[in-house]
């Protein structure tokens, strides 16, 4: 591994990690990678550097700082937890080509090799989800369990709302230019649920859209057309039954719809106690509810069976 920045070491010779980090500080606790991939990648890392390793993975157009409500519920429980940016996005280098789900997925390989980790919980949102999705069925021997947050089968479902939104607010963009603030309010409408959050949650969503907003139009396109050009529906044939899945899903959310999550659950073998269907909650589920969505995931690594909602 080549660790360029932040790591810190106690007297004894012991990485020392944070269990919390706050908005102010996120953005300057990144540490970057160099992967065999080809790029410089940035993460964020918390939580016990002798525990049971869990990658948090951000969605579209997102970086690490949409898990930084949940992520210290996982640092306090005693895990390992690593929180990277996505090719293109947050911190990380953005080189020219369309990002798939399986461009990242051997990304994360590379990750793992860089970070000598062995095998790891892989939780992702969104377009992390397909990630996720993706190196279980390329890299199955390095899943523990996996964790699909607002998430659908990568059968394209998305695809014309996705082009859509590309074509109307990203295509008329200058080549120099960046995403109006307009759109940037409409890409990131959401609402917190837990009151615990109140006195931050403007902050947060704030550096969200701002982080969002300063990739370039290049990142932009890169990212949603490489969305749109991928179809696993032959590669699930290749799904390891034998790792455990847990999907968390909100009703009221209009980008993974609920009409697609029985097929989810069937492609990857779902039973009733590793599924929950929230009522009321949105597309961003981790900080719309960051604690339920911590404390569930916590439960279900526990025991394998949710809580009652």
């Amino acid at each position: 591994m080549t660790c360029l920045v932040g790591c810190a070491e106690t007297a004894s010779g012991k990485k020392e990690l944070p269990l919390n980090i706050s908005q102010d500080e996120w953005a300057e606790s990144k540490q970057f990678v160099e992967l065999s991939t080809g790029i410089k990648a940035a993460y964020v890392e918390m939580g016990d550097p002798d525990g049971p390793v869990i990658i948090l993975q951000h969605g579209m157009t997102d970086n690490s700082r949409s898990w930084s409500f949940a992520a210290p519920y996982f640092a306090q429980a005693g895990y390992h937890v690593y929180l990277p940016d996505l090719r293109g996005m947050g911190s990380s280098d953005a080189p020219d080509g369309y990002y798939t789900p399986i461009t990242y997925a051997t990304d994360m390989e590379a990750f793992f090799d860089a970070m000598n980790i062995d095998k790891a919980i892989l939780v992702g949102h969104s377009l992390g989800s397909y990630t996720v999705q993706c190196f279980s069925v390329m890299f199955p021997e390095r899943c523990n369990k996996i964790v699909l947050v607002s998430s659908v089968p990568i059968k394209q479902y998305q695809n014309s709302v996705l082009i859509s939104a590309y074509q109307h607010y990203i295509e008329p963009i200058e080549e120099d230019g960046h995403p109006t603030d307009d759109f940037m309010d409409k890409w990131y409408a959401t609402s917190l649920h837990e009151e615990e959050f109140a006195d931050v949650f403007d902050v947060f969503l704030e550096n969200m859209k701002k982080e969002a907003q300063a990739l370039s139009k290049k990142a932009w396109k890169n990212i949603f057309l490489g969305m749109v050009s991928v179809n696993m529906t032959d590669l699930y044939s290749q799904i390891d039954h034998s790792i455990p899945v847990l999907v968390l899903h909100g009703d009221a959310d209009t980008m993974a719809l609920t009409e697609y999550q029985d097929e989810l659950l069937d492609i990857f073998d779902v039973d009733e106690n590793s599924y929950v269907n929230y009522p009321g909650i949105g597309h961003n589920i981790q900080f719309e509810m960051p604690h339920k969505c911590a404390s569930d995931i916590l439960a279900w690594l526990d025991t394998g069976s949710l809580p009652d909602v």
